[in-house]
């Protein structure tokens, strides 16, 4: 395994924004990991509305955030961010030195998180939020309705914190939201760690073990956690990170 990053790259999901990693940054610092929650088009913390933003803007943003400073840098991606992951190391392979997905998209072939679906659900078929994601009337962005993102991101976390989580949630682009990456042989080489969170009600465990087991050089390990352990289980996240890097 190369040598332990310089820091980390904290890359949110799908509706949610920099604030999802908050609890999580304080308890990697105390274990001597630098990390910056990465901002990304349309999320209410960017500069660039969710109705604006296109796939190109997600990647320069990545880009920039990777080439920011000298030194290596890991990729750490929570649900949909794995799609960024995917792509930031393939781009940049001489800069990206680890791969981590938290119960995050790893689909390396070009294919998408629909196409594991079918795979698992059958055709035409759906499972987790999948079932209540609501577009805009233009198509330009998504949104989840508060109920709904409590039920399948937030159902294990204390319920003034799951109801304070799915408000904040915003309008998803829908250029950032169904990402396809090609991957070469540089990316199978790179050092990569899958974090199963095994009470998702979002991205079930069987759909998170077919993406792991789609790649090579990989870890799999597991936390006992909905969909959100930054939020729910951050200093035990914090220690399987930690620990990994250190191996």
């Amino acid at each position: 395994m190369p040598l332990r990053p310089e820091r980390l790259i904290l890359i949110h999901g799908a509706w949610a924004g920099p604030w999802v990693w908050d609890a999580l940054i304080p308890e990697l610092a105390a274990r001597g990991l630098r990390a910056d929650a990465l901002a990304l088009p349309g999320d209410g913390t960017h500069p660039i509305a969710a109705r604006d933003a296109t796939e190109v803007d997600f990647h320069t943003c990545l880009a920039e955030a990777i080439t920011s400073e000298p030194g290596p840098v890991a990729l750490v991606g929570h649900s949909g961010g794995g799609t960024l992951v995917t792509a930031g190391a393939e781009a940049f392979p001489g800069k990206v030195s680890h791969g981590v997905w938290i119960a995050g998209m790893l689909i390396p072939d070009g294919r998408s998180f629909d196409d594991i679906q079918h795979d698992i659900a059958g055709p035409g078929k759906r499972f987790g939020v999948s079932n209540h994601v609501v577009p805009s009337a233009d198509g330009l962005t998504s949104w989840v309705p508060p109920e709904h993102a409590m039920r399948f991101f937030f159902q294990d976390a204390p319920p003034e914190t799951a109801a304070d989580a799915a408000r904040r949630l915003t309008a998803q682009p829908a250029a950032g939201r169904r990402l396809r990456t090609k991957t070469s042989a540089r990316f199978d080489a790179l050092p990569k760690l899958y974090i199963l969170a095994e009470q998702d009600q979002s991205v079930i465990p069987e759909a998170q073990k077919a993406m792991a087991y789609s790649t090579t050089n990989i870890s799999l390990t597991t936390i006992s956690t909905g969909h959100v352990p930054q939020l729910t289980q951050p200093a035990q996240l914090a220690v399987i990170l930690a620990e990994w890097f250190a191996s």
